[in-house]
Parts: structure tokens; sequence; C-alpha cells
């Protein structure tokens, strides 16, 4: 019916009565921050390679995307070293 909650633990659906177990996932944004960070990082060397090889891009301009493309990848590895620090406090290690 329209309007209605989800039904509880109580009524899961399993015939034993128990509630069932918890999901370990936990919603961590610190790992999507990680993994666009990485892909942005391989974005950035890519699009530089192909106009370079192009011949549409300066040797300057090369300079300047490779320092951008490594500011990001260590942006990326301390979004990783959070996540990793999130999830080890939520599992108590």
């Amino acid at each position: 019916m329209a309007g209605q909650h989800p039904p509880g633990p109580e009524h899961s659906g399993r015939r034993d009565g128990q509630a069932p177990r918890p999901s370990y996932y936990v919603r961590n944004p610190w790992r999507n921050v990680a993994a666009g960070a990485f892909a942005g990082c391989s974005t950035i060397l890519t699009v530089t390679a192909i106009f370079y090889a192009l011949g549409r891009l300066p040797l300057g301009a090369v300079g300047v995307s490779v320092l951008l493309a490594v500011a990001v990848f260590g942006f990326g590895l301390f979004a990783r070293h959070r996540a990793a620090r999130i999830d080890a406090g939520l599992l108590g290690r």
C-alpha cells in the first residue's frame, strides 16, 4: 500500500523470527573522493599526452598539466588514507 513504512526487523520475511544480519557497508564519502581524484589524474595525463602528441599543446602547458596531475594524485592518496582511517575507526581497529 502507498504510504506505508518499510517493514522492520520483526517483519523482515525471515521465517525463524531473527533480525536480518547487519550490513558492514558504511557510507564513506572519502572512498568516492579518492576514486575521483585518481580518475581525474589519469584523465589529465591522457588528455595532455594526446594534445601534446598532436602538436596542439606547448611544452610549458605540459609542465603545468603534469604538476596539476601530481597535485590531484597526492590529494587522491590523502583521500584514500582518510577513508581507511574512517573505516578502521568504525570497525574498531
